[in-house]
């Protein structure tokens, strides 16, 4: 149908080789994926291992002694008992420790939600990479599938089996890779995730506990 066109033959010999062209860099990104997906995969369960979990009943105590507490050092003391993570203590630390002579309570209020969303920043950011690769992950397997039937199909109608056997073969092994990279990635993604989300969640209550205190 293209050679009918004026030009249509100069323009599919241009989108076959630049179609062509894409596969050597959609292969080198999917390989580079896979590294990435089970470098991930041994990062979270290295994070699960030394994950402290929080219960609710852990936090309602938390929340309680920081109630309870009369000065600033008190409820430091409380956080560096509790068994929350290193850097969520130095975070409400920050807070519990803002001056109260120099700083209102509306200016303090701002500079914990200012405290607490560069740390929610970070964790978005952390998960990115996982998101991405979820994405474009499963896009360059589609990609490497569908470059190679191309030249398979090509092949298949001069009788070289062996040609489109090579290419059937590079078609599914992107196909595998994309969608085992992107498929790793999104659960890696999704329990972080919810993992993130409960962390924040607590900072947010603890804080403004601290706040109600101070």
């Amino acid at each position: 149908m293209s050679t009918a066109i004026p030009g249509g033959e100069m323009l599919s010999g241009a989108l076959n080789v630049i179609a062509q062209s894409l596969l050597l860099p959609v292969m080198i990104l999917l390989v580079i994926f896979v590294i990435f997906a089970i470098i991930e995969l041994g990062a979270i369960i290295a994070e699960y291992t030394g994950r402290k979990k929080i219960t609710a009943k852990d936090k309602s105590i938390i929340i309680k002694n920081i109630a309870s507490c009369k000065t600033q050092d008190e409820i430091c003391q409380v956080l560096n008992d509790s068994k929350l993570k290193k850097y969520d203590k130095e975070i409400l630390t920050s807070i519990a420790k803002l001056d109260k002579e120099l700083y209102d309570k509306q200016t303090r209020e701002v500079l914990a939600r200012n405290l607490l969303e560069d740390q929610e920043f970070k964790v978005e950011k952390s998960l990115e990479k996982a998101d991405i690769v979820t994405k474009v992950g499963s896009g360059c397997g589609l990609l490497g599938t569908i470059i190679p039937m191309g030249p398979g199909l090509a092949a298949l109608g001069n009788g070289d089996m062996v040609t489109l056997t090579s290419n059937l073969t590079v078609a599914f092994n992107t196909t595998t890779a994309g969608l085992a990279a992107g498929s790793l990635c999104f659960v890696i993604s999704k329990i972080r995730s919810r993992w993130y989300e409960e962390d924040l969640a607590m900072l947010y209550d603890l804080s403004e506990t601290i706040l109600e205190v101070m």
